[in-house]
């Protein structure tokens, strides 16, 4: 069983943790602030109102983008967490972790 508070203090998993905060954090502000600036916008003002095509307002679109972000995010995060996988792995090798055993 590896030491983990070992670990934790290592270049490896610093750098590990560095990474995965410079996407979460950004992407987290993203996700939520376009959510919340939804809502706020078609609970306070008549902004989005406006037409777009024939009958489909801004309205539709904005929400409709709010899917297509999502599944953007979701897409790029999947991508991500592999590369974060991968570097976790490596930082336990060098702690003697072997992968095929404890996986």
């Amino acid at each position: 069983m590896p030491d983990f508070e070992e670990i934790e203090s290592s270049a490896g998993f610093k750098d590990l943790m560095k990474k995965k905060k410079a996407f979460l954090i950004p992407t987290t502000i993203l996700f939520l602030g376009l959510y919340l600036l939804f809502n706020i916008i078609i609970s306070y003002t008549n902004l989005l109102d406006a037409k777009f095509i024939g009958d489909i307002s801004w309205v539709w679109v904005f929400a409709f983008g709010l899917f297509a972000m999502t599944w953007i995010l979701v897409t790029v995060y999947m991508k991500r967490a592999a590369k974060f996988d991968e570097m976790a792995w490596e930082t336990l090798k060098e702690f003697n972790y072997d992968k095929e055993e404890n996986r």
